[in-house]
């Protein structure tokens, strides 16, 4: 339908979820740059896009308050930049609270900093369109935490402050600014399911829908709603890209059975 066409995105991530969105938003027309901390991953979700008669770049940039140089230098190339995906959370370190190393709070937190790069660098160029979508991508555990992921959790809910923070600052300039909280079918929840499958089948059958969300179809169109017009007036929201696992009450944390 082509619902961005003609439009810029930046997308940060180019895990299972980063690539779903990007390949869903590219696949609306809109123009792709595609930063990750391995320009391998970044490049294969590029790739995929090109290969099917999208427009996609590239980029590799580390994760963290001095990604600016690299972002600036995308959106230069896009030729500005419309929406930007913030799909930064690490991989968890699962650990007691007593025993979860300083560096998992810090790559946790140097990721935040990347967010807040990001947003600090599209403003402008969102400013001179009259017009934007950021769309922070954070975790259920941002609202109801689970034991063994401090720095995840801790990392999750800044995500929920920026983004709330951003509605406020900058809806004056008619950038949205919300948060996405998926719940994909991913390389991490395959693995786990391969270590304890009764486990993670008794999860997916907590689940509303009863089964994990499409990357692409599910989790990307969720995102495509909140970049597209339809979302001009949904600023500092919380959309549960999850199925309804929100409304499942406790839903087993997976890692904690690996």
């Amino acid at each position: 339908m082509n619902l961005l066409q003609g439009k810029k995105v930046l997308v940060l991530g180019a895990d299972s979820i980063g690539r779903g969105i990007a390949i869903r938003l590219a696949r609306e027309g809109a123009s792709i740059a595609v930063l990750d901390h391995t320009l391998r991953a970044a490049t294969e979700v590029a790739e995929a896009i090109n290969a099917n008669g999208g427009s996609a770049l590239a980029y590799a940039a580390a994760f963290d308050g001095q990604i600016g140089a690299t972002l600036k230098m995308a959106i230069a190339a896009l030729s500005g930049v419309d929406v930007l995906i913030n799909n930064v959370l690490p991989i968890p370190t699962i650990a007691p609270l007593e025993d979860q190393p300083r560096a998992a709070f810090d790559e946790a937190f140097a990721r935040v900093q990347a967010a807040i790069c990001a947003m600090q660098c599209a403003v402008p160029a969102m400013q001179l369109a009259g017009a934007g979508r950021i769309i922070n991508v954070g975790h259920r555990y941002g609202e109801g935490i689970n034991e063994g992921l401090a720095a995840y959790n801790a990392a999750a809910w800044s995500l929920v402050g920026l983004t709330r923070t951003a509605a406020l600052d900058w809806g004056r300039y008619q950038i949205t600014t919300n948060l996405l909280l998926p719940l994909a079918d991913s390389p991490e929840v395959r693995h786990c399911h391969a270590l304890r499958p009764r486990v993670i089948d008794l999860m997916i059958g907590q689940l509303p829908l009863g089964r994990l969300g499409d990357p692409v179809e599910d989790v990307g169109g969720a995102a495509l709603f909140l970049a597209s017009d339809a979302c001009c007036f949904v600023n500092g929201e919380t959309l549960h890209g999850d199925g309804g696992q929100h409304l499942a009450g406790p839903v087993l944390n997976p890692a904690r059975f690996v």
